[in-house]
């Protein structure tokens, strides 16, 4: 892009057009300030609304192809003319600048790629977070129904081990009945023994 634009600077200059154009953000002692002017005068750039240019940002490509365009159409219609000179200058720039479109086009398509496989692997990521969920739910759901199961478990248990204490209370008592009774009849034999002596 650099390249391209010094070109269109240097065609513009090489025709000679002649402006006073105020640029706010560039000394006029600047390499490129002539050529800045003069591409404002043509009407191939334009300067910020505080007269500012702001050259270190980058170019768009759409003004770059209005601006080239714009260039192409003067040419063409014989209101800018080029010396031969300009001419393999231009060509010269233009293979140079093939090979960076290529390698431009190259390193788009390897994003283009890289960015597929992101989002590729967005989407088997998605895939395994939903179904990592869905087997999760179904893990509580389950864990739910067992610990349920567990609960009616508990209370069957707790409902015979209450039944098992009462039962044992009164085999308790029964045995102590018994052993009173026991104790009582012994107590009598000895005092009938007793008495019948």
């Amino acid at each position: 892009m650099r390249k391209m634009l010094i070109v269109m600077m240097f065609l513009l200059v090489s025709a000679g057009v002649s402006c006073a154009v105020e640029i706010q953000d560039i000394q006029p002692d600047h390499w490129a300030y002539d050529y800045i002017q003069k591409l404002v005068k043509k009407g191939y750039l334009a300067l910020y609304s505080d007269g500012s240019f702001k050259g270190d940002q980058p170019v768009s490509r759409v003004v770059f192809a209005a601006a080239l365009g714009k260039l192409i159409d003067q040419i063409e219609s014989g209101e800018l003319r080029l010396a031969a000179t300009d001419l393999k200058e231009i060509k010269k720039l233009s293979d140079e600048f093939k090979a960076e479109i290529a390698d431009y086009d190259t390193k788009v398509a390897s994003l283009e790629k890289r960015l597929s496989d992101i989002e590729s692997g967005k989407v088997v990521i998605q895939q395994d977070i939903s179904k990592a969920t869905l087997e999760f739910r179904e893990g509580i759901d389950e864990n739910t129904k067992q610990i349920g199961a567990l609960q009616q478990d508990i209370e069957i248990l707790t409902d015979q081990v209450g039944t098992l204490s009462e039962n044992l209370k009164r085999s308790e008592q029964s045995r102590k009945r018994a052993q009173n009774s026991l104790w009582i009849g012994v107590a009598v034999a000895v005092i009938v023994g007793l008495a019948s002596d």
